[in-house]
């Protein structure tokens, strides 16, 4: 059986819409201030990510650990089979099985999107399996930029559809004067009372590297590299309202945002490699 929409842990009714929010490329709205975001849950991202000097001496991947910030421990590891691959599946940090939630499949060539696995919960795949199988029984989302020169990254989930952008500097400036901020905003298609088309969505998590957040050891001109991952995931708490677990969308929230790490490393590899051209 090939790769499907999962029906036992997420389902495909999605919750009441959030309030509305007049979208903006790379930033906020401009004829209103954003709702301050309230981050109910955190967890720290421990990923080097790439300097200059790595970048042109060598490209080889690690295995990602999330910490939880009041307790410190491993909540969550990005596992990889290789260094050398990019594909990755994401392990709770206290299952000693190392039963994989989701998988982060990348292709090599043009056009050919990442996809994100979502794996039932009862999977019994193994890490390489979720992997390298293409005989999967899951949800599969693309991973889909909005246009050709746009970082802002769309996933459409059978639990809502989410874009992962760039924070403006007035936002990052707003939120712990922040180097860089990568926002999660779910969104919802409407059109307003004179039928203009338009976006209402929520931010429901943000990535926050600055001086104190960021991975130690790393730098603010660093790509990829990890911080303080918040998230307010209040709106799937009643889970007999909503069919969907909040740790399920806590482990696609995780997983979404390290995929944002690794094609900013990329570009940052990119970018380096055509500077010494």
């Amino acid at each position: 059986m090939g790769e499907k929409q999962r029906t036992d842990s997420i389902s495909s009714e999605s919750d009441d819409p959030p309030p509305y929010y007049e979208e903006v490329e790379g930033g906020a709205s401009s004829s209103a201030p954003p709702t301050a975001f309230t981050g109910t849950h955190q967890l720290q991202v421990q990923t080097l990510g790439y300097d200059t000097e790595q970048a042109l001496s060598g490209w080889t991947f690690e295995n990602i650990s999330i910490y939880t910030v009041d307790r410190g421990e491993v909540e969550y590891i990005s596992l990889r089979l290789q260094q050398t691959s990019n594909s990755c599946a994401l392990v709770r940090g206290s299952d000693t099985t190392r039963t994989p939630l989701i998988s982060t499949i990348y292709r090599r060539g043009p056009g050919r999107n990442p996809k994100i696995r979502i794996l039932p919960r009862n999977t019994s795949l193994s890490v390489e399996e979720a992997i390298t199988s293409d005989n999967v029984q899951c949800e599969v989302v693309d991973v889909v930029s909005r246009s050709l020169i746009s970082r802002t990254q769309k996933f459409d989930t059978s639990f809502g559809n989410f874009e992962w952008r760039y924070g403006s500097t007035a936002e990052c400036r707003a939120e712990y004067d922040a180097n860089s901020l990568i926002l999660l905003e779910r969104v919802d298609f409407v059109r307003s009372r004179d039928g203009k088309a338009g976006k209402r969505g929520v931010r429901i998590a943000q990535l926050v590297r600055n001086d104190e957040f960021r991975t130690q050891g790393t730098s603010k001109r660093a790509g990829g590299n990890g911080g303080r991952l918040m998230m307010d995931l209040s709106m799937w708490a009643d889970e007999r309202r909503t069919k969907v677990k909040a740790k399920d969308v806590e482990a696609f929230v995780v997983a979404s945002c390290l995929c944002m790490l690794k094609r900013e490393a990329d570009r940052f590899r990119d970018a380096q490699n055509a500077a010494v051209v």
